[in-house]
C-alpha cells in the first residue's frame, strides 16, 4: 500500500507576509472634549440624577469626582475635568 495515511495528514500552510498597513486614522479625541456614554439602569439613573440635584452639581461633575477619587486612592493624578 503505497503512500499510507498520508493522504489523510493535515497539510502544513505556510503563514502570509505581513501586509504593510498605515496607522488607522484617529476619529475620536481630536477636539478639546469628547463625549462618551454612560448606560445605567432607569433606577440608577434616577439615584444619581436626584444626588446632582441635592448636590446642586451635575451628573459630569459628580462623575468626575467619582473618577478622582479612585484615581486618587491609586496614586494617580486626577482628571482635569473643565
Amino acid at each position: 500500500m503505497a503512500g499510507g495515511l498520508s493522504k489523510f495528514a493535515v497539510k502544513e500552510i505556510g503563514l502570509p507576509e505581513p501586509i504593510e498597513t498605515l496607522p488607522m486614522a484617529q476619529t475620536r479625541g481630536k477636539n478639546k472634549r469628547v463625549g462618551i456614554a454612560v448606560r445605567l439602569s432607569t433606577e440608577d439613573w434616577h439615584r444619581a440624577t436626584e444626588l446632582a440635584m441635592r448636590e446642586k452639581t451635575s451628573l459630569q461633575r459628580l462623575l468626575v469626582a467619582g473618577m478622582n477619587e479612585l484615581l486618587r486612592q491609586r496614586g494617580l493624578p486626577p482628571l482635569a475635568g473643565n
